[in-house]
């Protein structure tokens, strides 16, 4: 079995592989951009089908998207809508400046456009999403419970607000014992997502609150050569003593991860993390890797 050096020595290489693809992520140019100038400025912003707001004191909207071809819609109550489709590249920005004329949406013609020029010297800024959403998790977690490896099996779910920020909950369950100890435990869960549009990502992830033990045993005495353990028997070759063992207790538990994340479009989300699961019971704390596939927000 790994000893606790050895996984204190895992966990800080995969945090450090985590940082270092938050740090390479964050320095590339994977994305472009589109800054939408629209007037009336409380026009309807949708990009593939997304909301998005527009910026106070009428400055452009700059939205950072994944290179590919993207469709643009701009509604406005008693105005014709514009609809368009922009092609992205890994670092460009496209410009669109465009004025809703008046009038239904009968046979629109098309809306005037002008080359992009900014209305304010003040710095354009990127504004989220407003579409939050649910967003559920299963998870699978290595760990080490009384110096045996033990998987642990579970989920978690939420609301998700601006695409980035998790508040939910989460709980989990021993699938194996680990010397007749068998655990659950669950809690709040909150997580921040970097990068969250990127297809590359890390997240900080985690989860407080308690959990219950039992433990059902018998103890073990050397090998009686009469009357040997049953075959298949937990302890088998050795004779089954009584009186017959069982203990419970509550526990606290914090479990803080970072994740690194691969995302396939929009509502799916691959990710592996690595963490501690600190407790205040006897046995039980220690490392973690997981694995967990998201779906929604």
């Amino acid at each position: 079995m790994p000893s606790c050096r050895s996984l204190v020595r895992i966990l800080t290489a995969a945090l450090f592989v985590a940082l270092s693809v938050l740090t390479a992520a964050a320095q590339g140019s994977d994305f472009g951009t589109i800054t939408i100038q629209v007037r009336p400025p409380d026009a309807d912003i949708l990009v593939d089908g997304e909301r998005w707001v527009s910026p106070e004191n009428d400055r452009p909207l700059v939205i950072q998207l994944l290179p590919g071809v993207h469709r643009v819609e701009l509604r406005s109550p008693g105005r014709r809508p514009y609809v368009t489709s922009v092609t992205v590249r890994a670092g460009e920005n496209v410009p669109l400046n465009v004025a809703l004329p008046q009038g239904g949406p009968e046979n629109p013609p098309p809306p005037r456009t002008t080359p992009f020029q900014p209305s304010s010297p003040s710095p354009i800024v990127q504004t989220t999403s407003t579409q939050d959403g649910f967003v559920f998790a299963p998870d699978v977690k290595i760990t080490e419970i009384n110096h045996e490896t033990s998987t642990l099996v579970g989920a978690y779910g939420g609301w998700v607000f601006g695409g980035q920020f998790l508040v939910g909950a989460g709980g989990y369950w021993q699938a194996n014992d680990t010397l007749g100890t068998h655990l659950t435990y669950g809690g709040p869960v909150l997580e921040w997502r970097f990068l969250p549009t990127s297809t590359v990502g890390v997240n900080l992830h985690g989860l407080i609150g308690g959990g219950y033990r039992y433990a059902d045993y018998y103890p073990v005495y050397p090998v009686d050569p009469v009357y040997p353990a049953p075959t298949g028997g937990r302890n088998n070759g050795r004779y089954y003593g009584y009186p017959y063992y069982y203990h419970d207790d509550v526990f606290f538990v914090a479990e803080p991860e970072a994740q690194v994340v691969f995302r396939f479009g929009s509502m799916v989300r691959l990710q592996a993390g690595v963490g501690y699961r600190a407790t205040s019971a006897d046995g039980l704390s220690g490392a973690s890797g997981s694995i967990s596939v998201q779906f929604g927000r």
